[in-house]
């Protein structure tokens, strides 16, 4: 079974499990240029060898190595094709559609860390137990029936609370509750502008979502990325304007009216002034370079 999905395109919930040696050759592609996504991935790398790398860290994930991606975190991936291992990402409305059992995943630490370093080693005597959680939720999908998003769910919380032991005992962090640290509230800046850039545009709006004061949003995002808070806003506005004027038909009116601004002129401008370029000259340019 080459791709296993709990729901349909049509779900909020989103869950789906899969080989990683079923990826293909574009998804690899894909993985090599610096993405970001609003769910959050576990790849469990259990042979050969994958290089991960953010904004900030690069690094080697060998045999036996299970890798933790949150939202709005950009990063790239080489996934050599020898490599052998399971993958599966989740969002949050499916952890929380059950209330009953639902554990924040801020809790999972697993998926921020100061470190940006989201991975721990499976040791021998903890592989067998792991694989034999994925290999349920596997045969749970096979035989799909009214219990299995609730099972599947199950064994996702069951599958994350043994890999929060293993990294707590790896990274010697104990069971103390950990304190938000300058990164992980970037990773949540990021995932905010990911999902608000197209109505809110000022470091006061998602100050104000964070419940932090907009100069420390600022210090914080020159701090961890080198540039500000209104820069990260704007440069996200700038690559979603690039992507539409490459890949649409759109006019600049469109794209203007589709990015929440109420000003077309005013949006060619802010274009130009952060690019260098018109609207016209940079739609020319790329379809002239890249077809």
């Amino acid at each position: 079974m080459k791709n296993s999905r709990l729901f349909d395109d049509k779900s909020e919930k989103i869950f789906t499990i899969r080989k990683i040696c079923d990826f293909n050759e574009e998804e690899i592609e894909h993985n090599l240029m610096p993405h970001l996504h609003d769910f959050y991935s576990i790849f469990w790398i259990e042979s050969g060898e994958a290089t991960h790398a953010t904004e900030f860290v690069e690094y080697s994930l060998k045999a036996d190595t299970i890798l933790y991606v949150p939202p709005g975190l950009k990063h790239r991936m080489y996934i050599d094709p020898s490599v052998g291992g399971t993958y599966i990402l989740f969002n949050e409305e499916f952890i929380r559609y059950n209330q009953k059992n639902h554990v924040p995943l801020k809790e999972y630490r697993l998926f921020n860390n100061p470190d940006f370093k989201s991975m721990i080693t499976v040791l021998p005597e903890k592989r067998d137990k792991l694989l034999n959680i994925t290999n349920l939720i596997f045969d749970e999908i096979r035989t799909s029936d009214d219990y299995s998003q609730e099972i599947v769910l199950n064994l996702l919380h069951l599958f994350l609370l043994e890999s929060r032991r293993i990294f707590d005992q790896q990274n010697k962090a104990g069971i103390e509750k950990q304190a938000e640290t300058p990164d992980s509230t970037i990773i949540q800046f990021k995932l905010l502008i990911e999902n608000n850039f197209q109505t809110q545009k000022n470091v006061s709006s998602y100050a104000e979502m964070m419940n932090i004061n907009p100069s420390c949003l600022n210090e914080m995002a020159k701090r961890t990325t080198g540039i500000t808070a209104g820069e990260l806003i704007r440069n996200r506005v700038i690559d979603e304007t690039k992507k539409l004027l490459y890949s649409s038909s759109m006019s600049g009116k469109e794209i203007a009216f589709q990015l929440g601004f109420d000003d077309p002129a005013y949006f060619s401008r802010f274009f130009r002034k952060y690019t260098g370029l018109t609207l016209k000259e940079f739609r020319d340019h790329s379809r002239k370079k890249y077809h």
